[in-house]
């Protein structure tokens, strides 16, 4: 084993808490929903009985109406804001996040060849997909519309500008960020304006008795990972001998996207504000998912030529086009590097881009994202996802 892949090993294990993985010791101290996914695809790697209780503490947390909280507080004392007392639930947030967790099993089957534990975590995957369309579709067409934009993974995304600015700052609770006491250099997180309105859509959530809320906007991204995970999860089944219809619904959430969020013109997905039919068009990575969920020629090579064509930093790839008015090479999802993405991309991208992305972690550390000017490392040290990704990537060139 190579010292670098010896590294990833040893963050992988650092971070390990028994039953779950955190995301970054002291930024990250709880056990985060694609994060765990994420984790699970290393863990495979390593020790694959140790990925699966992963994802069945990750599925453990469920709720009765098959959202996967996108956080689960294991220990309330870890010092976190916000904590389970704002979110007004008793041991989880009340917001899901991109639902990784049947591509996660999918990787981990293939890594390892076991799946003695999937007769028991398909029955959640079902529930968990068949949340969104129940409850994050509110215009009925069979897309994802997040709630938070925490929910979207792509935290402070440019496109959650507009619709963030009608919600209220001034209603939600008072803010701790305890995030800055992890990262000192506040030009890397989000705003104290943006934590303002993230705090009062939690408010306004729990005072929709954990419904919707006021934040609906249909996005691209979470709805091309909800595609690739029924495919994987059609996968899952077919090996167990389980009759599905995931792969049907796969192909209805592709073509939704085609029909309601392609934008010709522009040459790549939009987002749409469910709220006012308002279409937002800021140029960020997110408007490329498509090309991890499959979809069809000349679309996929549209994605390709604007990737090409506007994304080549460096460092590759930015999180927001350098020249959307929106980038900033440092802050967190407005313009840095993350490693996910890459891994998510990677198969479309090629073994140069696999190369090109091990060779930003051997260079910078296993961070949470990255500048795509310079490679300098950002945001949490000993990052878990970049750690677990980076021994599958290193695993693909093999």
């Amino acid at each position: 084993m190579t010292s670098f892949a010896s590294s990833c090993e040893e963050v992988l294990r650092g971070n390990d808490r028994g039953g779950h993985t955190v995301p970054s010791p002291r930024l990250y101290p709880h056990q985060w929903a694609w994060d765990s996914a994420f984790a699970a695809i290393g863990w495979a790697h390593v020790a694959p009985a140790r990925a699966w209780r992963e994802l069945g503490t990750l599925m453990g947390g469920q709720w009765a109406d098959g959202r996967v909280p996108h956080i689960k507080f294991h220990d309330p004392t870890a010092d976190y804001f916000p904590g389970p007392d704002l979110w007004g639930a008793r041991d989880s947030s009340t917001i899901t996040q991109p639902p990784m967790w049947a591509t996660a099993a999918r990787r981990v089957v293939e890594v390892s060849g076991l799946s003695d534990a999937l007769e028991d975590l398909l029955p959640r995957f079902e529930a968990s997909h068949r949340f969104f369309a129940e409850q994050r579709d509110p215009s009925g067409i069979g897309l994802v519309a997040v709630s938070h934009p925490w929910e979207s993974g792509l935290d402070n995304c440019p496109v959650w500008d507009g619709p963030l600015s009608r919600i209220d700052p001034g209603s939600g609770p008072p803010l701790r960020r305890t995030d800055l006491g992890a990262v000192a250099d506040a030009g890397q997180r989000p705003t104290e304006d943006q934590y303002a309105r993230y705090m009062a859509i939690v408010r306004a959530i729990a005072l929709d008795s954990f419904g919707p809320g006021p934040f609906r906007v249909y996005d691209p991204f979470v709805s091309a990972v909800l595609a690739r995970a029924e495919e994987d999860l059609a996968w899952l089944a077919d090996r167990l001998g389980v009759q599905s219809h995931a792969a049907s619904r796969a192909a209805r959430i592709r073509e939704a996207l085609v029909n309601h969020l392609w934008d010709g013109a522009l040459g790549r997905f939009v987002y749409l504000d469910a709220s006012n039919g308002e279409r937002i068009t800021a140029d960020v990575i997110g408007c490329y998912s498509g090309l991890f969920c499959g979809v069809e020629e000349p679309i996929a090579a549209r994605l390709l030529e604007g990737l090409e064509a506007r994304y080549g930093t460096r460092w590759r790839l930015p999180s927001t086009a350098p020249t959307d008015p929106a980038f900033d090479a440092r802050r967190y999802w407005r313009g840095p590097v993350w490693i996910n993405v890459n891994w998510l991309l990677g198969p479309r991208m090629g073994l140069d881009f696999v190369r090109h992305t091990l060779e930003l972690v051997r260079t910078s550390g296993i961070r949470e994202y990255f500048d795509p000017l310079t490679g300098e490392g950002l945001g949490g040290e000993r990052f878990t996802w970049t750690a677990a990704l980076c021994l599958d990537l290193m695993a693909t060139l093999r």
